[in-house]
């Protein structure tokens, strides 16, 4: 994650930090359990780490917890009835016009989908790593140009105009054009 909102690092630090210690796990049992180092869970826990999306959906995946459940207020998500969702910039760019936005999450049957916002300025590159295995996007283009680069092969994509991928891969969005790239992203993560 480059340059997150500073209010989601609060966010993701005090909720890691209270689930673990509700459901009563060391540092190094959740490290352990989400295949990442406890110097990086401790950093993520002080406020002090430029996180990944990927490593944050390990983490929520070996908590049982939804991506929005860790990055959203925890008021939020503890309320027996969901109020409607706030948009939360989860990414941004060196240039604030760059940023990605979570809308809304839900889970079902052990799966979790997320509704995105995104935009890109000109000449903007968003490098992703691969969620987990059997994870899919579904890219919608509002405004601009999109140059998806996925498994070495480049695919442009215009107003208008979507694409479904297999997500649990690298892969990079990138703006070519001359004006701001906007366009809304599905994600369907597996269950891990």
């Amino acid at each position: 994650m480059s340059k997150p909102s500073l209010p989601v690092i609060h966010n993701i630090a005090a909720n890691l930090r209270r689930i673990r210690q509700q459901r009563g796990l060391t540092q190094d049992v959740l490290a352990q359990s989400a295949g990442v180092s406890r110097r990086m869970l401790v950093n993520i826990e002080a406020h002090e780490s430029n996180v990944s999306f990927a490593t944050l959906d390990r983490l929520a995946n070996a908590l049982s917890l939804s991506f929005a459940e860790l990055v959203r207020p925890a008021s939020v998500e503890e309320k027996s009835e969901r109020p409607l969702s706030r948009p939360l910039r989860v990414w941004q760019d060196e240039h604030s016009d760059s940023h990605g936005t979570l809308l809304e999450s839900v889970r079902f049957a052990g799966q979790c989908i997320e509704l995105w916002h995104w935009q890109l300025a000109p000449g903007v590159t968003y490098e992703a790593e691969p969620a987990s295995l059997g994870s899919q996007e579904m890219l919608y283009i509002i405004s601009g140009e999109l140059v998806l680069t996925l498994d070495g092969l480049v695919r442009p994509l215009v107003t208008g105009t979507s694409i479904a991928f297999a997500s649990d891969q690298p892969y990079r969005f990138h703006n070519p054009g001359p004006f701001m790239l906007r366009f809304s992203k599905n994600v369907l993560l597996a269950a891990e």
